[in-house]
Parts: C-alpha cells; structure tokens; sequence
C-alpha cells in the first residue's frame, strides 16, 4: 500500500492549473516539472505585504522538497503579487497566485486556496506566521507512520512588534490522553499554521465555516473530530505564531460570541460528557452576555436568556432583566 504521503500527479501530469477560475489567476512559469508535490501549502492573505516574506523564507527553508505553494489574495491591493512572483523565481517548486476580487474574509480565502490545491495534503499557513525549517518534514514523518487525517505541531506566539517569545501553544499529555474532550473544553489547541490537514478530511466536513469569523479554526477542528477525523499530535514546537496585540481587545466581544455558538451547536455530541457540554455552553453565552451589557444591553439579554435556556442560573437570570431595563431606558 502506498504511502498516505505519496505525490500524485493531477489531470495537467503535474503541472499546475491550466486556465482561470478565479479572477486574477497567475500562473508562475518557473519551476522543475521534476517535482511533483505531495503537499499544498496554503496561505491566505490580506494586506500581507508586511511579513509576507518572512513567511516566504520559512517555506524556502524547508527540508521536505515537495511541495507546492498556493497564496490566495484577498481583495487587497499590496505588493504581495510582486513577492510571490519573485519567490517563485527563487524555488524549484510550483507556485500559484491567485485573488478575490472583493474581500471575503478569511474563512473563505482559506477555503479557495484548498479547493485549488492538486495534492492529498494541506499545509496551513497564515501570511504572517513563520514554521521551523523541519515543519514539513516532522508532519510527514507522523502522517506516513499511521493513518491520521490531520497531524499538527505546537505553536509558539510570539510579539510581533518585538519578537519576544510568549506562550507555548500545545496539548499536553493529559490533554492528548482526554482527546476530543479536550478539545471541546478547549484544552487541546491547535494553531492552523502548526496544521497538516488530509484534504479528504477538509471534504467531508464541507471545508472552513464562512459564518465564522472568529474562533473558526475551533470550529473546524470540532466538525473534524465529530466526522471521525484522526488526529495526532507531533510533540513538536515547529510552528511561531504571530501576535497582534492591539487588535485583540476590540474583537473580544465578537470572539466570545463565536466561542458560544461553538459550544452550542455541539450540545449533542456524545462523546463529550453532558454536563461539561451544558457547563461551557452556558458559561460561553454568559460570557458573551457580559462582554456586551454595557455596548448593547438588548443583545446581552439575548445571551443571558440563552444561557439560562441552558443551565438555569438565577444571576443570568437577575443580569437579563437588568440589561432589558436598560435596553428600554435608551430607547426613551
């Protein structure tokens, strides 16, 4: 039986896609036909010019050879074109480019970039994130020793303005061992750019959900895990991730809102015990309720009646009836 990582050529015998199905599809001539990739690396990208390249340079580096590279632009006008076309003069291997013409988001970019892609395997990577020169390499050796459908490394967040290392993002050995209710609990976290995704998997799921916005990788790991994906975790720190920090305070709200409707729409899922499924769901929409009692006190009492809907707390309740008090004094 052949390797789960064997390269496989697609209908044009291994080069890359012939004609346009995108606006802006730019097909970049120079690379050895010699090699056929065994993996996608897929990067959406917006306004990315900033550290686009730094990104580039970790693809460069590393030590699996095959693969291909599919950067997805997303409505923005920078010098991101430009970048590709002169990365892919610098490697051997096939290099895409192609744009949204009106921004869609990231979910959907993400989404494109994948539906493209020729190879069985999907390599995540966010345009300003950066991988260790074994990333590839580290995946593929775990893909190719069983049969998982998605294989990930840990993650390091690092300051992007000053490049101090953070956190470590990864599963510790309990959290592998309670595998997926680690996961639902959000104990077990998986960066997207530490990811190696079976593109089978990315089909049967129906792909990144475009309704999310935020906490869309949680999402997708979830639907993953619930259509019976297999997963494995490297051991390995291989990927940096990037932090942002001015951007974080102003999307909490919407963050954990999404993170809500995470936990509901998996209120059903067996495997996880049901009290800790009321627990979170309930404890999210709360959460969310509060994050918006002062912006948008009619819509914190939506949250609070939802968490009670729930898990009935009397203080939801009490916070609820204060937020549509005030809801109605605005409105005099």
């Amino acid at each position: 039986m052949a390797s789960p990582l064997a390269p496989t050529r697609n209908a044009c015998g291994g080069a890359r896609l012939a004609g346009g199905c995108l606006g802006g599809l730019l097909l970049l001539p120079t690379f050895d036909r010699r090699i056929i990739a065994a993996i996608s690396i897929c990067i959406p990208a917006y306004n990315a010019a900033r550290f686009l390249p730094e990104t580039l340079d970790s693809v460069k580096a590393q030590t699996f050879a095959h693969w291909e590279l599919i950067l997805v632009e997303d409505g923005s006008r920078d010098a991101a074109e430009a970048m590709v076309r002169e990365f892919a003069a610098s490697v051997s291997q096939p290099v895409r480019y192609l744009r949204h013409e009106m921004n869609r988001g990231l979910t959907a970019t993400r989404n494109t970039a994948i539906a493209t892609a020729h190879t069985p395997w999907i390599a995540i990577l966010d345009s300003d994130d950066v991988w260790t020169p074994d990333h590839l390499a580290v995946c593929v050796r775990h893909a190719s020793a069983g049969a998982p459908d998605l294989v990930h490394g840990g993650s390091r967040l690092f300051e992007s303005d000053t490049g101090a290392d953070l956190e470590l993002r990864a599963p510790d050995p309990q959290a592998v061992a309670e595998f997926p209710e680690s996961l639902f609990a959000n104990r077990y976290v998986i960066q997207p750019s530490s990811v190696l995704l079976a593109k089978s998997l990315w089909q049967r799921v129906g792909g990144f959900n475009p309704e999310f916005s935020h906490v869309e990788d949680r999402e997708m790991w979830l639907r993953c895990a619930r259509a019976g994906g297999r997963f494995v975790f490297t051991g390995r720190e291989t990927c940096r991730y990037r932090k942002h920090a001015a951007a974080m305070s102003a999307q909490s709200p919407a963050m954990a809102e999404a993170a809500a409707r995470v936990y509901q729409q998996h209120l059903d899922w067996d495997a996880v015990p049901m009290p800790l499924r009321r627990h979170l769901a309930a404890e999210g929409w709360a959460a969310a309720a509060r994050l918006r009692c002062r912006s948008e006190p009619a819509r914190a009492r939506i949250f609070f009646q939802r968490a009670c809907a729930v898990q009935w707390r009397v203080k939801w309740w009490l916070h609820g009836c204060l937020c549509a008090t005030a809801a109605i004094v605005r409105r005099l």
